[in-house]
C-alpha cells in the first residue's frame, strides 16, 4: 500500500511538472512588453533563428532564462516557484523565531501554573 501511494505521489508531481510551461510565459511577457523575436535575440545577443529554435523546444536551461529574465524585466522563477506544490524554504529567523515562540509559550504555561498553585495556598 505504501508503495502504491509513493508511486501515485511521484505520478502525480511528474503531471505537475508537466503542465508547467515557460515558453509560454515568456511569449507572454514578450507580448506585454511589446518585444519581438528579433528584439529579444538582439539582447541575448543571439541570431533570430537561435530564439525562434529555443521557443520550439520543450525546455530551457536555467542560465538561458536567468537572462530572458533580465531582458524582459520579469521574475519567471517565481511565477514558476508558486506553480510547484511544495512549501517555501524556511528563513533562519523564522525558524528561530518560532523556537521562541514555542519556549515562551511553555514558560507561560509555567508561570500560569505557579499562580494558580500560589493563589489555591
Amino acid at each position: 500500500m505504501i508503495i502504491f501511494i509513493e508511486n501515485f505521489i511521484s505520478e502525480l508531481k511528474n503531471r505537475i511538472m508537466d503542465t508547467i510551461q515557460v515558453i509560454p510565459m515568456i511569449e507572454r511577457e514578450m507580448y506585454r512588453k511589446h518585444q519581438s523575436i528579433s528584439e529579444i535575440a538582439r539582447k541575448l545577443s543571439l541570431n533570430q533563428s537561435s530564439v525562434n529554435g529555443m521557443f520550439k523546444r520543450s525546455s530551457m536551461q536555467v542560465q538561458r532564462l536567468i537572462k530572458l529574465s533580465d531582458v524582459l524585466q520579469y521574475n519567471f522563477f517565481r511565477e514558476i516557484a508558486a506553480l510547484l506544490p511544495y512549501a517555501e524554504p524556511a528563513d533562519e529567523t523564522q525558524v528561530k523565531d518560532q523556537e521562541r515562540i514555542k519556549e515562551l509559550e511553555i514558560e507561560v504555561r509555567i508561570l500560569r501554573q505557579t499562580l494558580k498553585d500560589a493563589t489555591n495556598r
